[in-house]
This record gives structure tokens, C-alpha cells and sequence, in this order.
């Protein structure tokens, strides 16, 4: 009777969080997109470009202060925020290369549709690179 429920994994927790904060950074990284294109008349995947640049500021700040807070006694901010730029622009130009490999076959009318079947592929790559090299700490890098 007195007894407590185990702690849910810490891994349960981070990709949780990471959930949350990619789907805010996709959020933004869509909204950038969709005004990019539809106000200001940018061409989708130069729009992709400016709007990856914008949500990777959301991206950022979400993973540091919650999805991995628990590992950063050991990494500084400016080596986890140089190792998160480097996974983050990995992960987009893979998003890119396959945004714009979407939009030749299928045509730029569907850049939308495309848009968010590419992002839902790179997920999971950005946060195998943030759980174990980005936020992973300096001991795993020395």
C-alpha cells in the first residue's frame, strides 16, 4: 500500500518534451513558411530556408532548458548551442534535400503537403543527434 509509483524513465520524459518543443519549433518553422510564401512572395524552398532559421532560435531554447536540461551540468551553453546548430542544419539539409526533391516531382502547389511529410522523417534523426552529441555533455566529448 505505501508503496510509490516508479519514476517514469528519463527517456519518457525527454522525448515528451521533445515532442512539445519540436512540435512549437515546427510550428513556427510552418507559420515562417506559409507567410514567406503567401505575404512576402518567396519562392517555398528558399521560404524553408528563413523559416528553418527562425524556428531554430524555438528549437534551441526549448531543448536546452527543458527536453535536456537534466544533462546540461556537464555542457556549456555555447558548445551545446555550436553541437544543436550543427544537428539542427544537418537535419535541414536533409529536410531540404528531400522538400526540394518533393517539389520537382510533385510540383510546388503541394510544398505544404510536402513540407510536412519531410519534417516528420528528420525528426527522429535531430533527436538521436540532440540526446546523445548536442546536449549530450562534455564527458562524451573529450
Amino acid at each position: 500500500m505505501g508503496q510509490s509509483r516508479p519514476q517514469q524513465p528519463v527517456l519518457s520524459i525527454q522525448a515528451a518534451w521533445f515532442l512539445l518543443v519540436g512540435a512549437a519549433a515546427a510550428g513556427v518553422h510552418f507559420v515562417g513558411l506559409l507567410f514567406w510564401v503567401q505575404v512576402v512572395h518567396v519562392a517555398p524552398a528558399w521560404a524553408n530556408v528563413w523559416a528553418f532559421l527562425l524556428a531554430f532560435w524555438v528549437s534551441f531554447s526549448g531543448h536546452y532548458w527543458l527536453t535536456f536540461r537534466q544533462q546540461m551540468q556537464t555542457a556549456s551553453w555555447l558548445a551545446s548551442l555550436w553541437r544543436w546548430f550543427l544537428s539542427s542544419t544537418s537535419g535541414f539539409a536533409l529536410n531540404q534535400l528531400l522538400f526540394v526533391g518533393g517539389l520537382w516531382l510533385f510540383g510546388h502547389s503541394y510544398y505544404v503537403w510536402i513540407w510536412l511529410l519531410v519534417t516528420l522523417l528528420v525528426t527522429i534523426l535531430t533527436f538521436v543527434l540532440g540526446k546523445f552529441w548536442a546536449f549530450g555533455g562534455e564527458k562524451q566529448h573529450e
